[in-house]
């Protein structure tokens, strides 16, 4: 009989993400399929989010159809938007009901409750296009890290001239 396979839930602060991504090229874009396969190594992907504002609905399906159900999180007040407070809510809700074996991750260091909840609760964690310090308290939590830097492409002109759609 085969090994039980691993669930992984991979978890993403989409803000956090696209300023990462922006840093290393104003005019890129995250590889987010790259980042769903990336998970994929870690185990069968069971859940796959992206938290944010999701303003955008171009910008929402793009997530989507790449793999990553787009989570809505409404601002808290002008450009305040608890992407963090809610994937950490989520993955700790994960981690009690046992729903996952493996998190993978992307944001920065405010992931550490989460991840020290992982750890207490036996469950590894891999940060996958991650913008933690690389001297900070998150790489020392992870059994892998991939920097953002490696899942950037250039945007391509369709995207780069295209007029956002609200969602509203």
């Amino acid at each position: 009989m085969p090994a039980r396979q691993n669930r992984v839930a991979l978890l993403v602060d989409y803000p956090v993400l696209m300023r990462a991504v922006r840093a290393v090229n104003t005019d890129a874009v995250p590889r987010l399929g790259d980042m769903l396969l990336h998970a994929r190594t870690l185990g069968a992907v069971f859940i796959s989010r992206a938290y944010g504002a999701w303003y955008d609905v171009d910008e929402a399906t793009t997530a989507f159809s790449d793999g990553l159900d787009p989570v809505f999180v409404p601002p808290a007040g002008p450009g305040n938007v608890p992407t963090n407070s809610a994937l950490i809510a989520d993955g700790i809700t994960f981690l009690r009901t046992e729903q996952v074996q493996v998190l993978a991750l992307s944001g920065d260091d405010r992931l550490l409750p989460l991840m020290t909840a992982a750890q207490d609760a036996g469950v590894p964690v891999a940060l996958i296009a991650h913008a933690c310090q690389p001297d900070g308290p998150c790489i020392k939590l992870a059994i892998g890290a991939e920097p953002a830097a490696d899942f950037v492409r250039p945007m391509t002109r369709a995207e780069r001239y295209r007029r956002p759609t609200p969602a509203a």
